[in-house]
């Protein structure tokens, strides 16, 4: 996947945490690159099936795949829905589209996103349901809450697809070489510190502007001043290591 407008390289587990907003392009793309590796060879594991996958999903989808478990043959299957979905007009109405699809299909959409549950299409909003049928790397957030509901789950990414381009850059370069784990503790602070804190659905405090530099030039500074005021009750290192990220990204921000 690469991610409009920046720069700087993204390694697998940025791109495991961000998710792009498809373009205008992005579905034509999408049909010619499956018309491209059509048929694949959805039985095999073969190095051409895997590529075939590859240049169809993207590796972001194809990674999350591995790491899940996810077989070949679902994932084959899944990339033929899609494809059936864009040149049919079934993103204008994603449930309906969904509901069309036989049993073997939806459990292929449903193992690409790991839910656990069977897909319920007369539950699942409209975005939840644009969503499975977007591959991984890809979502949309159609009432700009911060959350991506993917079926009927409720997931989160970060920054957000609206985030200036100076935001995303600044974040990518300042959690280059963190470890995943410590980059999803950021990540949640962050997502947090700009939508609100959710409780029962709703958004506690008054949000940010996702789309305004000046929004996250703010948040790090609050971390920052937090960070002084907290520093004695903190677990040994914390102080250290969130100074020295917030300080970092806090320069990037201002560059």
């Amino acid at each position: 996947m690469q991610i409009r407008n920046v720069g700087t390289p993204i390694t697998a587990a940025q791109r495991h945490g961000y998710r792009e907003t498809p373009d205008s392009s992005f579905y034509a793309a999408y049909q010619a690159a499956f018309a491209a590796q059509n048929p694949i060879s959805a039985s095999s594991e073969s190095d051409t099936a895997s590529q075939s996958l590859t240049d169809i999903l993207g590796s972001t989808h194809r990674e999350l795949s591995a790491l899940r478990g996810v077989s070949t043959e679902s994932q084959a299957l899944y990339a033929e829905v899609l494809n059936k979905a864009y040149s049919s007009g079934g993103m204008d109405n994603a449930r309906q589209f969904l509901g069309s699809l036989s049993a073997k299909e939806l459990d292929a959409v449903r193992q690409n996103h790991c839910l656990a549950d069977r897909i319920d299409t007369a539950s699942i909003s409209e975005e939840g349901a644009e969503n499975l049928l977007l591959p991984e790397g890809y979502a949309v957030d159609l009432n700009a809450d911060g959350i991506e509901e993917v079926g009927a789950a409720r997931t989160m990414s970060f920054p957000p697809s609206d985030a200036p381009a100076a935001v995303k850059e600044a974040w990518f370069q300042a959690t280059a070489d963190m470890a995943p784990g410590q980059m999803m503790t950021y990540q949640l602070m962050m997502h947090d510190a700009i939508y609100g804190i959710r409780i029962d659905g709703q958004s506690q405090g008054a949000p940010y502007a996702a789309d305004e530099t000046d929004s996250y030039r703010q948040v790090v500074d609050n971390f920052l001043a937090a960070l002084e005021t907290t520093k004695g009750m903190l677990a040994d290192g914390q102080y250290e290591r969130d100074k020295a990220f917030f300080s970092q990204l806090q320069a990037l921000l201002a560059a």
